[in-house]
């Protein structure tokens, strides 16, 4: 079983998003992701999610959250502002979080990125 891991949003004043995480949302902003996978459960703050019989991958809440948002009809950019609305955090604090995690959820096959 392997994980996917996200950064936590930061509530400091500090809105940096980092060059490596700009990049990858400036490259995916206007993409729609879908998620790949069945859901299987969750335990404690781990969540379960299935490619296939082989392969599971356990999930942080975080990730979970990224992956379900990701439906193939909103661009990364909604994903964006659907975040910050729910936590009420600026889209500047959800910009490097969600764009590391959907790398991550991309890499993994969990995620396809569609335009």
């Amino acid at each position: 079983m392997e994980n996917v891991e996200a950064p936590v949003p930061n509530n400091s004043n500090e809105n940096k998003v980092s060059e490596k995480a700009r990049k990858i949302y400036d490259q995916l902003r206007e993409k729609k992701p879908r998620r790949n996978g069945a859901f299987l459960g969750e335990e404690q703050d781990k969540f379960y999610v299935a490619k296939s019989e082989e392969e599971i991958y356990e999930l942080s809440a975080l990730a979970y959250y990224v992956w379900l948002l990701c439906d193939g009809e909103h661009t990364v950019e909604e994903i964006a502002n659907k975040i910050s609305e729910d936590v009420q955090v600026s889209v500047e604090e959800v910009i490097e979080p969600l764009a590391l995690a959907i790398n991550s959820l991309n890499e993994a096959g969990l995620v396809e990125i569609a335009s």
